[in-house]
């Protein structure tokens, strides 16, 4: 698939990785898609070493990767550290951010110190189905022209590059986070209330708690190739980590803003949970119905699981605690925040 170099302003031309083409009388996909960042390595074939920032001079360039890639291996990375092509006389750098895929912005943080994603913007992406997100973190200045609420182009500068975080960043490792996922709840503060967090959260809905990401890296990587039509399709054909069925009769938002991954029908009488279906790392990728709920059973049962999973350092979905399966921390996590409810 070749690159389309597609001008974005009278200044700038930045790459599209591929626009909607027809594909043995099919289109796929059926979006475009922008690399955030103006470096073409990725995009070229090129591996880490010529895009990701990783976390110090004598770490690999994988630490910068999405997954359990810190602190040797026992800590997770939700999204990508990607470096800058270009520096100013003082080392700063001065790549522009862009947008990944049409969408409407709907969270900025202009306050570096009020997050460890220092200043960052949050996408809503609502022309694609499922409606995804996107996160840029550690901008060193947000764009003027980007306001909530606005909608905004695939490839159209959202800042500059940068090292803003609540912690020091140093500013030879200047890059930007960049994350695409789901959105967990609407009622991000109520779960956040029953916490003993010591900082308030300023950031609503689209706290960093309540986005769970994909691997961006093979969903450009298929996206370059072809290999899908629609984000449902990608995520269909990830492997499942972990089926957990879920003793309640509530109708979780996440259900509501993500039908496309719901299997829910308001004329079923008989049933009392769910079933949820978690891809890789806890990514939710599929809800239904269930009327297989036992009185006499716990409100979480683990269905089934990969075990293979228990080989990672970090984010084991599934845990075996005095001879039962239980949920992990981060699936209880995301248990609690889809469905409102507390798990000890």
């Amino acid at each position: 698939m070749n690159l389309n170099f597609c001008p974005t302003s009278n200044l700038l031309r930045l790459f599209l990785l591929g626009t909607p083409s027809l594909l043995n009388g099919e289109l796929s996909p059926n979006f475009q898609l922008s690399w955030p960042t103006p470096n073409p390595a990725f995009a070229h074939g090129m591996g880490y070493s010529a895009f990701l920032q990783k976390t110090g001079p004598d770490k690999a360039f994988s630490s910068g990767a999405f997954g359990c890639v810190r602190n040797n291996g026992y800590k997770f990375h939700e999204g990508l550290d990607l470096f800058p092509v270009k520096r100013d006389s003082s080392g700063r750098a001065i790549d522009s951010i862009y947008a990944a895929i049409d969408g409407i912005i709907v969270y900025v943080n202009d306050i570096a110190g009020h997050s460890a994603y220092g200043k960052y913007v949050v996408l809503e992406h609502d022309g694609v189905k499922p409606m995804l997100y996107s996160l840029y973190g550690h901008l060193a200045s947000i764009d003027p022209t980007v306001k909530k609420g606005m909608p905004i182009k695939v490839a159209q500068k959202i800042g500059k590059m940068g090292n803003s975080a609540s912690y020091r960043i140093p500013l030879n490792r200047s890059h930007l986070h960049f994350e695409i996922g789901l959105r967990l709840t609407d009622k991000f503060q109520s779960w956040y209330n029953t916490k003993k967090f010591v900082s308030p959260n300023r950031h609503g809905n689209y706290s960093g708690f309540n986005l769970v990401g994909i691997d961006p890296l093979p969903f450009y990587a298929k996206y370059r190739s072809k290999a899908f039509r629609t984000p449902l399709d990608y995520l269909n054909s990830l492997p499942q980590e972990a089926k957990i069925r879920i003793k309640t009769k509530k109708i979780p938002d996440f259900a509501k803003r993500y039908p496309e991954l719901c299997d829910f029908s308001p004329e079923n009488k008989i049933w009392n949970g769910w079933e949820c279906i978690f891809g890789p790392y806890g990514l939710p990728i599929k809800l239904q119905q269930t009327g297989n709920c036992k009185e006499d059973e716990s409100s979480i049962q683990i269905i089934s699981y990969d075990i293979s999973q228990h080989d990672r350092k970090c984010r084991r979905l599934v845990e075996n605690k005095k001879g039962k399966l239980v949920p992990g921390e981060q699936l209880k996590v995301y248990l609690e925040l889809m469905f409102g409810v507390h798990l000890e």
